[in-house]
């Protein structure tokens, strides 16, 4: 019986220094673990930073490549005016100078119009043009329609063929497009 007691004693002696090793272990094992929890959380709040930044930017980028569209079609029609503006005056311009351009002020002729400018007083025509977007797709394709007017008519009225009372995104709108309005004006 002496024997089985301490049979016993030697065992639970053994098992309470498992015990404690265990339990060391346990206490490491908890202390890695926060650790790494830890440092994912961080290193998750970082990955959030970034993400919010890259959208950000990404927000910017893409407003500002919107507005760099809008900006380009703008000067696309512009120039497509100047090109009116010259196919309208036969003559085209006179001297070592060029000819300008303007939006067409609703309800103002443009021989009045061109009268306003400092050195380009004269009004050559007035023009009206649309073009459609997209690539064309066949040679019966329209692609744009425009209108020759003399310099002393009113013609059309409509506010929206106004470039200077219209949206300024109005130019990248689909369906039906607008008739914008230009006055054709040189030097005396």
């Amino acid at each position: 019986m002496k024997l089985i007691v301490l049979f016993a004693c030697v065992s639970l002696a053994l098992a309470g220094s498992k015990l404690k090793k265990l339990k060391n272990e346990m206490a490491d094992l908890e202390d890695k673990f926060a650790t790494v929890m830890n440092d994912t959380s961080s290193s998750l709040e970082e990955l959030q930073t970034d993400v919010d930044e890259l959208l950000t930017a990404f927000k910017e980028y893409k407003e500002a490549q919107a507005q760099k569209d809008i900006d380009n079609q703008w000067q696309a029609l512009h120039m497509a005016a100047a090109a009116a503006c010259r196919g309208s005056t036969p003559q085209g311009g006179k001297g070592p100078w060029s000819n300008s351009v303007i939006p067409k002020e609703n309800g103002v002729k443009c021989i009045d119009q061109c009268k306003r400018n400092t050195d380009r007083t004269v009004c050559k025509a007035e023009v009206s043009l649309t073009g459609y977007p997209g690539k064309a797709t066949s040679y019966t394709q329209k692609v744009g329609h425009f209108y020759n007017y003399e310099c002393d008519g009113g013609w059309n009225t409509d506010i929206n063929h106004n470039e200077v009372a219209a949206d300024e995104a109005a130019i990248t709108k689909g369906g039906v497009t607008a008739y914008y309005r230009f006055c054709c004006c040189a030097k005396p």
